[in-house]
């Protein structure tokens, strides 16, 4: 293990620690009233996601992160199992999937901005959206599981703008980057949005423009 993977690990783990003391604080605190546990998961969700910094710029290694996404599959399929509420899946799905991007950018499928940009688009765009529908409330998009037009619009300009700001693709690709991911988080039944979403972002930045 390099020097700088090491440093990786400490940075992740730091920014791992800060985002769930903000949120525990969010919660217990009810810095945002009754909103305030959602807000809370969702300061995790999304400052967790800059881990892709981390991944572009320090990690040398490719296994180190692929590594920690399993263990940290594993270790929510442990809470999710001792859990009553029965709500914790997608925080099973979601870092395989990131683990599987990870392992497709190391075959030579995909780029290491593509996935940047999935976990960037995931984590803000997911991250917000639901603050916006809760916020803002609005019309329900026929034919979703009560997705309402401002969350998709959070999400779609989330993800738009993190396109442009990691990938060097042009502005119609990340316009159509983007309306794909909203639909994608809009129509996938099941609750598996976790996957369509980021693997959508991934495929659109690392294959179809790459």
């Amino acid at each position: 293990m390099h020097g700088k993977d090491v440093m990786g690990l400490g940075l992740t783990l730091s920014l791992v620690g800060l985002c769930w003391s903000i949120a525990v604080l969010v919660k217990s605190r009810k810095l945002f009233g009754p909103m305030s546990a959602e807000v809370g998961r969702k300061i995790l969700h999304i400052g967790v996601s800059n881990f892709a910094f981390i991944y572009l710029y320090i990690f040398e290694n490719w296994y180190i992160p692929f590594a920690g996404f399993l263990a940290f599959a594993a270790l929510n399929v442990f809470v999710e199992l001792r859990s009553d509420m029965g709500r914790g899946w997608g925080m099973v799905e979601y870092p395989l999937v990131c683990a599987l991007m990870i392992l497709l950018v190391h075959l030579g499928v995909g780029t290491p901005r593509a996935f940047a940009a999935a976990l960037l688009g995931m984590g803000y765009g997911d991250g917000l959206a639901p603050l916006a529908g809760k916020a803002f409330g609005g019309p329900v998009i026929p034919g979703t599981e009560g997705k309402t037009f401002s969350g998709s619009t959070v999400l779609f300009v989330s993800v738009f703008t993190v396109c442009l700001m990691i990938t060097d693709l042009g502005v119609g690709a990340c316009l159509l980057t983007a309306l794909l991911a909203a639909l994608a988080e809009a129509y996938t039944p099941f609750g598996l949005d976790n996957v369509t979403l980021p693997l959508v972002i991934f495929a659109m930045t690392g294959l179809v423009y790459a």
